[in-house]
């Protein structure tokens, strides 16, 4: 069986299983997209508004912040990074505009067997936690601490703030940005 099945696979398990449950029986469900397997992949918390639309990651304007500093960084196109999520559905908040929340423990359990596979299929040398959410996933007894490696099993993890969370932050955006920059440095020197 072909890597790509493998991961097609994935997602039709994936989609029957959300049609049984109620809350998540009309989500739109949004794939890790890039070429497997992969030195490099990229893990946020749950796809937003233009994610859900376009079906793809990082697509939002946080994500087009942070995947123009990523390219930049590591020498690589989008094209040649796995990027996905830890929840595969946008947490919403029923409003006339729809907001997006932050994912419930219950969403978290239920998604990452699902991400764990994706990995495994993946098979990254280092992984991208992007924000809080996303490195709890993998590494939910370590400290969150952006810019520190740390590892779980063959896997060096990196994590980062989320893009969103860098620019609500208007003064220190230089030095997040920065930052941000120094981790994925360190990052392309494991590639």
């Amino acid at each position: 069986m072909t890597v790509k099945n493998e991961l097609d696979n994935i997602w039709s398990e994936l989609e029957a299983d959300c049609l049984k449950k109620k809350d998540f029986r009309d989500a739109v469900i949004v794939t890790g997209k890039g070429p497997a397997p992969c030195r490099i992949m990229v893990v946020g918390e749950a796809p937003g508004r233009d994610e859900t639309r376009l079906k793809t990651p990082f697509v939002g304007k946080a994500g087009k912040f942070f995947i123009s500093i990523l390219e930049e960084a590591l020498g690589l196109k989008r094209s040649e990074i796995y990027i996905s999520n830890v929840i595969k559905i946008w947490p919403k908040i029923e409003t006339k505009r729809l907001k997006t929340r932050k994912p419930l423990k219950e969403e978290e359990a239920f998604f990452i067997p699902y991400l764990n596979r994706e990995i495994s299929i993946v098979k990254p040398k280092v992984i991208l936690a992007v924000g809080k959410t996303a490195f709890s996933a993998l590494a939910p007894d370590q400290e969150f601490t952006p810019g520190k490696w740390v590892h779980k099993g063959n896997l060096r993890i990196m994590p980062i703030y989320h893009p969103s969370y860098i620019l609500r932050r208007q003064k220190s955006l230089e030095e997040s940005t920065e930052k941000l920059r120094d981790a994925l440095r360190e990052v392309k020197a494991e590639l």
